[in-house]
């Protein structure tokens, strides 16, 4: 069933189990999710498909996930793209650095499904409608 505002969500986990629970969640709430399983294929994705949002590990082959974040927002096609950091790496110079590379929220593993949702939805409400252009001064 297709939803009016469904929304394009990048999962970005190269651990089978977790996408396919993250895929299954995100499309339950009326979603369109599309998993990436290493950190190129993710920026790949990002820079092709610009989807609404795009939730990203950090420990990823070929590409780590603050690599792949700080890319994706250098781009100016793609920057407005928010990015919810979901990782095991929980220190706080973990998270620090995580935002230092672009990350608009950090979740650690184990999580709880209904705070990660949550956040899903509070990013996507965030963010500006699609089409809309910032103008530079």
């Amino acid at each position: 069933m297709a939803h009016k505002n469904q929304r394009l969500i990048v999962i970005v986990e190269d651990e089978s189990d977790a996408a396919e629970l993250l895929q299954f969640q995100l499309r339950r709430r009326g979603h369109r999710p599309v998993v990436a399983s290493d950190g190129l294929r993710a920026l790949d994705i990002a820079l092709d498909l610009k989807p609404d949002l795009i939730i990203l590990d950090l420990m990823l082959p070929f590409m780590n996930g603050l690599e792949v974040c700080r890319l994706v927002k250098l781009s100016p096609a793609a920057r407005h793209i928010p990015v919810l950091m979901l990782t095991a790496r929980a220190s706080a110079e973990d998270k620090l650095r995580g935002f230092d590379h672009g990350a608009d929220d950090y979740l650690t593993k184990p999580f709880e499904m209904g705070e990660l949702l949550a956040r899903v939805e509070s990013l996507l409400r965030r963010r500006a409608p699609s089409g809309f252009k910032f103008r530079s001064s």
